[in-house]
Formats: C-alpha cells, sequence, structure tokens
C-alpha cells in the first residue's frame, strides 16, 4: 500500500504532483478477485469449522397422512403398511448386543435396511467411543448386500459437544459404504445423570448442531426418540427441518406428527439374529 502519510519535501507551491503508486484497471480488477475467491475460501472454513450458530426459527409441525387402518401384521409377527400412497419396507437396528450375526441368514429375512449403532458417549466418562462390533457388523451387511444406516448414542451437554459426535461419527463412516441415513440418539438413562439437567432448549440445540453437521455433508439424517422425548423433551417446532425415526413399542401408534420410520418393538425375531431385536417399518412414497 502506497504511504500517503510521508511529508513532501517537495515546496508547496512548486506545481509538480506528488509521485505515488498507480494501479491500470486490469490490476485492480485482478486483484479483487483473488481478494473476493479468499474470502470465500475463508469464509467456507470458518463456516466448516465454526461453532454452533443456534436454533433455526419455530416452524409449524406437519402431521402425518398415514390411515392406521393400513398397517397389518404378518404371520411372522413382523408389522407393514401400505395405502394408495405409501408402502413399508422392514428396518433392523441393531449393536454389540446382539454379539455375531449371520448376515447371509439375515439378508434372506426381507430385512431391507440396517440401522447399526456406531458408537456412543460415555455417560459417566463423556468420552466418544466406538462400538465394538460396529466394524464387523458394517462388513457383513456390506458383503451380505444390505443397505446400512447407522446411529450414534449421544450424551452431549453442549452443541459443541454434539459437534464432536458428528466429527466422530463422519469419520468412522467414512469409507463404508453406508448408503441409509444417520440417526442421532439421546434418551434419558437410569442412574445416569450427564444429560439430566439439561433444559428441553438445550436438548433441541445438541440435536439440532448434530444433525445439521451431519446434513451439511451430504447425509440423509432421521432424529429418534420415543413420543414422551419427541413431545416433552425438545422443541420439536425448532426441528421440523429433520425427519422423524419414532420409537414407541405398540400396536398402533397414535404420534400424530409426521415420521418416516417407526420402530414398533425390541422384542422381534430375525433368523440369523440370536434374541431379540428392535423393528422398525419405513414409509416410502410410491
Amino acid at each position: 500500500m502506497p504511504n500517503n502519510t510521508r511529508p513532501s519535501t517537495k515546496k508547496r507551491g512548486s506545481g509538480k504532483k506528488k509521485s505515488g503508486l498507480k494501479f491500470t484497471w486490469p490490476e485492480i480488477l485482478a486483484s479483487a478477485i483473488v481478494l473476493i475467491s479468499l474470502g470465500f475460501l475463508l469464509g467456507h472454513f470458518t463456516l466448516d469449522n465454526s461453532s454452533y450458530q443456534g436454533l433455526p426459527s419455530e416452524q409449524e409441525l406437519e402431521y402425518n397422512d398415514y390411515d392406521t387402518s393400513c398397517y397389518y401384521y404378518t404371520d411372522d409377527g413382523r408389522l407393514h403398511y401400505e395405502d394408495e400412497n405409501y408402502k413399508s419396507v422392514t428396518v433392523m437396528d441393531v449393536s454389540y448386543v446382539q454379539k455375531e450375526i449371520d448376515w447371509e441368514q439375515v439378508k434372506e429375512q426381507d430385512i431391507d435396511m440396517v440401522m447399526i449403532r456406531l458408537g456412543f458417549r460415555g455417560y459417566n466418562s463423556g468420552i466418544n467411543t466406538l462400538d465394538e462390533f460396529y466394524e464387523r457388523n458394517v462388513e457383513g451387511a456390506r458383503k451380505a448386500g444390505i443397505k446400512m444406516g447407522v446411529y450414534f448414542f449421544s450424551q452431549a451437554i453442549t452443541p459443541e459437544e454434539a459437534i464432536e459426535e458428528a466429527d466422530f461419527v463422519l469419520k468412522h463412516i467414512k469409507g463404508k459404504h453406508i448408503d441409509g441415513p444417520i440417526a442421532f440418539d439421546m434418551e434419558p438413562l437410569e442412574n445416569a445423570n450427564r444429560i439430566t439437567h439439561l433444559t428441553s432448549e438445550e436438548r433441541t440445540m445438541i440435536a439440532d448442531a448434530f444433525l445439521h453437521r451431519i446434513e451439511k455433508k451430504g447425509h440423509e439424517v432421521l432424529l429418534y426418540g420415543n413420543p414422551t422425548w419427541l413431545g416433552s423433551s425438545l422443541w420439536m417446532s425448532r426441528l421440523t427441518k429433520y425427519d422423524v425415526w419414532l420409537a414407541h413399542y405398540t400396536n398402533y401408534t397414535q404420534w400424530p406428527y409426521d415420521y418416516v420410520m417407526w420402530q414398533y418393538t425390541s422384542t422381534g425375531r430375525v433368523p440369523g439374529v440370536t434374541g431379540d431385536v428392535d423393528l422398525s417399518v419405513m414409509l416410502i412414497k410410491k
């Protein structure tokens, strides 16, 4: 930059102009382009690594348009749905609890997608930890050709911790061929107090921070919860942009608001899996 504040050594009234740096219009234009490009790069970097920016504005919750009479059970105890607009597919979710799984046998049981627990934040330690069966479950489902999503059990107490959890998930799905949604699961635990004293606003901000981070990276997301958690522990009117994975162990849910997946039992049975397993129906537009 020219130093235009230096006192001139020329006498006043000499009629001669002060010397200085001069730029041509092409040079000015080129400099402007460089500065603008640098600004975009810095802005992207700042946005990508910034702290939580706050909740979106409140929106009216949409009601679902499912006809409860169109749910039906088959002889194997599985729930299905079909009407003029929607049909259902069967989703199973697994974690270390199911131990070793015969994925080829599971594939033969009309399981359309599996939600695999990627990990959790310790409710005492506060440390993000990979589910001990995550790697082998992903590999088994991939080899069997089953569509995969993942979920993370959160015990974050700040939006910044939620972003850490999201980044932990993004790190561990890289190269895993995850082609299903990524779900945020926060729920109270008996005798655990890490999230007990959070307000509804704080929980909502945490959920939003996690889901926004994942969605911004181009992945489908789901907000998991039962009717009590969704209805009383979160400000759902601030989370309307996210699809809901409803957990409600009943024959016919009365949850009135929109959801795309309903986990209807924790005692499902699927050949290839030892013991009980969670089962859900995902509603897909025809």
